[in-house]
């Protein structure tokens, strides 16, 4: 009962969550993006549809290798742990940079981004992996410092 959160099941906690992030970010960008409103836009140029199809296997190939070195890999474990977290953050965090480019928009009519308090979903989630990915690496460092860790 005295023992620290960390060194009962911070680690599997911390694993769990970061395990959760690369899910999150190997699924819900194909979920949203291999359809109409962008990989088969017919108002898309081809040119972008290619950087779309790469982007979404990239992101589905580095979030599996992620969710395999954390819980399979026999190597460095903190380096696995740092990346299994910064995929995450890598691909969403920029979804609050991209609106300050000139020209760029959360949606595109015919495909409006649904909305939750005025504030766009993609948004929302996009700040719930990058926390949740933020928060397992946390966890798992600092389970990994305490002495059952």
């Amino acid at each position: 009962m005295t023992q620290p959160f960390a060194s009962r099941g911070g680690r599997g906690l911390g694993k769990s969550l970061l395990t959760l992030a690369n899910v999150i970010t190997a699924v819900a960008p194909l979920a949203a993006d291999w359809n109409d409103s962008h990989i088969f836009n017919e108002r898309w140029p081809a040119h972008a549809r290619f950087h779309g199809v790469t982007a979404l296997c990239m992101t589905v190939t580095l979030s599996s290798a992620n969710i395999w070195s954390v819980w399979y890999s026999e190597s460095d474990q903190t380096t696995a742990r740092f990346f299994a977290a910064a995929v995450p953050v890598a691909y969403w965090a920029p979804f609050f940079l991209a609106p300050l480019v000139p020209g760029t928009a959360v949606d595109d009519p015919p495909h409006p981004v649904k909305r939750v308090a005025g504030a766009p979903v993609s948004l929302l989630g996009a700040a719930a992996t990058v926390a949740t990915a933020t928060a397992g690496w946390l966890i798992d460092r600092q389970s990994s410092r305490s002495p059952a860790g």
